[in-house]
């Protein structure tokens, strides 16, 4: 029976590897990682020639089954392109299964962009919040963003370079000109640590271009807390423009961009106040 060990690869630069990553990639018989060409750079990097298995968040169960058959036969070593397996990465399913098959797991630490950013941003203080890339639907990315500006001080989000700007603004609607550090290219040759305000940093992207996925980190210490929007609020502003003939859904429109909350949720009370006895026909 082997161990799969969860080794941290570079985020940029090969001399990051650590002298125990190293040993075990090279002891090792199998390797799982993301890509198969970029996990031989590497391994090619440190003398190592084992085979190489693919595993993505996607790939299918049958490929977690031979993972396992390998695990079964000796020591498995788990990588991703750069960083940390697990931290905003493939990893955490496959983890799941090796512990149900009771199988031993062991971390190599080493890099990844989200320590990495946190240790050269001066305003970074905890309690932190890492928010990884955010959720595709509006709603869910605002509800997400402001819930841990409510509970913590620091904030970590990955953002990616097509609709950077978009993102960007939003934060800044959501947040207002806090404090912010872009952190691009970590540990690379064009490294690029721009510590400002969101505002800054939007402008900034806009004029020179992502040029790469960046590691945000934003200060929300001095964020104001919301005022707490109770339902009964909620149900008085959605009677008044159901009561002028609105439609539920423009009704949850209107309300939610005025109390500035998910407009699904919003839209749910609408429909329960239409189809209640004392509702609006």
């Amino acid at each position: 029976m082997g161990t799969l060990y969860v080794v941290a690869t570079p985020i940029g630069n090969l001399e990051d590897l650590t002298f125990r990553a190293a040993r075990v990639l090279r002891s090792v018989d199998v390797v799982v990682a993301e890509d198969v060409q970029r996990a031989r750079k590497l391994l090619g990097h440190v003398g190592s020639t084992p085979k190489v298995i693919t595993y993505r968040e996607d790939s299918p169960e049958s490929r977690e089954d031979a993972i396992i058959e390998r695990l079964r036969a000796g020591d498995v070593a788990l990588i991703v392109d750069a960083g940390t397996p697990g931290v905003s990465d493939p990893g955490p399913d496959l983890l799941a299964r090796v512990r149900a098959e009771g199988l031993p797991i062991s971390p190599i630490p080493g890099p990844s962009a989200l320590t990495t950013a946190l240790s050269v941003v001066s305003f970074a203080r905890q309690p932190v919040a890492f928010l990884a890339f955010l959720p595709e639907r509006r709603v869910r990315r605002e509800r997400l963003v402001r819930r841990a500006a409510d509970t913590a001080r620091t904030l970590v989000i990955y953002l990616s370079p097509h609709g950077v700007d978009g993102r960007l603004s939003e934060l800044e609607t959501w947040l207002g000109d806090v404090p912010a550090a872009m952190c691009r290219e970590l540990t690379k040759m064009h490294e690029e640590i721009r510590e400002s305000t969101l505002a800054d940093i939007a402008n900034y992207v806009s004029v020179v271009g992502a040029r790469g996925e960046l590691t945000v980190v934003i200060d929300v210490g001095g964020v104001a807390e919301a005022p707490q929007v109770g339902q009964a609020m909620v149900e008085e502003q959605l009677r008044i423009h159901l009561d002028a003939g609105t439609r539920p859904g423009k009704a949850a429109g209107a309300v939610a961009r005025a109390l500035e909350l998910p407009r699904e949720d919003v839209y749910r009370i609408a429909r329960e106040l239409r189809g209640s006895p004392g509702g609006s026909a």
